[in-house]
């Protein structure tokens, strides 16, 4: 009599593409048996077409005799999501497996892929020509896994041209960095400890799924907004408590809406590993240089001129202007615009601080006000992200133009 000893594979979860595994059989030299692959929605593993059958043929059962203390045979497995697999060695007469067991039963199960998303975040999404700002990018692959992906991100965020909207975009910075980037999570309240609509440091909630300490609420009641930098201390997860930094007047069952902040808060509350490619290049690029217009009727000492085309020139003193004969004796930013993007109303007007006398079709040049900004109407955004580990589940990461970009206004 020989004994199996053992039947080794690796059982985590089969990726949606599929996957080729090696399975091993360890045991005395002599000892035989038959090795069976049965799948959840039955069907048989065909060992000569290595294919997965609903009739079952002499080729479904692979007979093996060890004449060496370990047997590897290959197995694959198909593209596929939601279905178990069964292995199943049975010993052949006269041989039988050392812990005295009839057969060996080993399961492994298959899982759909996993979608990561980048998106466009703005609180001013008027202010740019598509809602988002940019359409999404995504990186499909598997999570059960390291993996090493590079999600590449090219998008290109413009002005909007309506009247109340083209005041332009101030660049604030040239550079993105982790801190530009977060998820959200949204959660319902269970229960106020303090008592209903009270002000509270915790609450307690029903799911702690990707919720981290260092979350910081964004929402509460659905649209209200907390005490700024409200921010999740601690976590009791045997009582699903939430505890804050800033009290709350949380209601009963309110949704709340958390942001993971950076992408090392990200990688926490998601369960993957995402870093941002350092570059030597400016992750942001103007694509739209100088911002100018031309006087549309003469101004004689007046504070007031009638221009053209308006769009990309902002008010409320933020920017400044150049041009033939302006006079910027002191200063001299412009206060409010009356808009016309491009110029076909004849409308367009802009105000200042020092009375102009200019001519029909002077060229005027418009320049922010703080010298470390960019003023434009169109920019690049461009970065890679490096993904070495999945999230579990479908998840979207989203960059917040906020932290970059500030529109301009009309006054």
């Amino acid at each position: 009599m020989a004994n199996i000893s053992n039947i080794s594979i690796q059982t985590n979860d089969i990726p949606a593409a599929g996957q080729l595994r090696k399975a091993r059989i360890d045991g005395e030299i002599g000892a035989s048996g038959i090795l069976q692959i049965i799948s959840s929605n039955n069907q048989f593993y065909n060992f000569t077409t290595r294919t997965f059958t609903s009739e079952y043929t002499s080729n479904n059962a692979f007979s093996f005799t060890l004449t060496a203390t370990k047997y590897d045979i290959n197995i694959l497995f198909p593209a596929a999501t939601g279905v178990n697999y069964f292995l199943i060695v049975t010993p052949k007469a006269g041989n039988t497996f050392a812990n005295r067991q009839t057969a060996d039963i080993t399961q492994i199960g298959s899982i759909a892929n996993t979608t990561l998303t980048v998106a466009a975040s703005t609180g001013s999404s008027a202010k740019y020509s598509s809602d988002p700002a940019f359409s999404n990018t995504t990186l499909v692959g598997t999570s059960y896994a390291n993996i090493n992906s590079t999600l590449s991100v090219s998008k290109t965020i413009t002005n909007a041209t309506t009247d109340a909207n083209s005041n332009g975009l101030f660049l604030t910075k040239k550079g993105l960095n982790p801190l530009d980037f977060f998820s959200v999570k949204t959660e319902n309240v269970s229960s106020n400890p303090a008592g209903d609509a009270t002000s509270s440091l915790t609450v307690v909630v029903a799911d702690l799924s990707n919720l981290v300490e260092g979350m910081t609420l964004f929402y509460h009641k659905g649209t209200t907004a907390p005490t700024a930098g409200t921010i999740v201390k601690s976590i009791n997860k045997a009582t699903k408590t939430l505890t804050f930094n800033n009290a709350v007047a949380f209601e009963n069952g309110e949704t709340m809406t958390f942001r993971a902040i950076g992408l090392n808060l990200v990688n926490k509350s998601l369960n993957s590993n995402i870093i941002l490619k350092k570059q030597v290049e400016p992750n942001i690029r103007t694509l739209v240089k100088e911002i100018s217009t031309t006087v549309r009727s003469a101004p004689s000492n007046s504070t007031t001129i009638n221009v053209g085309a308006t769009q990309g020139i902002p008010g409320g003193s933020t920017a400044e202007f150049f041009g033939f004969k302006v006079n910027n004796s002191s200063t001299n930013n412009v206060n409010a615009v009356t808009p016309d993007p491009d110029g076909t109303d004849t409308d367009g007007v802009i105000t200042c601080d020092v009375n102009q006398t200019l001519t029909v079709g002077t060229k005027l040049i418009f320049t922010p006000v703080n010298k470390k900004h960019i003023l434009t109407t169109s920019a690049s955004v461009n970065f890679d992200l490096i993904v070495t580990k999945l999230p579990p589940a479908d998840a979207t990461i989203f960059l917040n133009l906020d932290n970059f970009v500030t529109p301009g206004a009309a006054s």
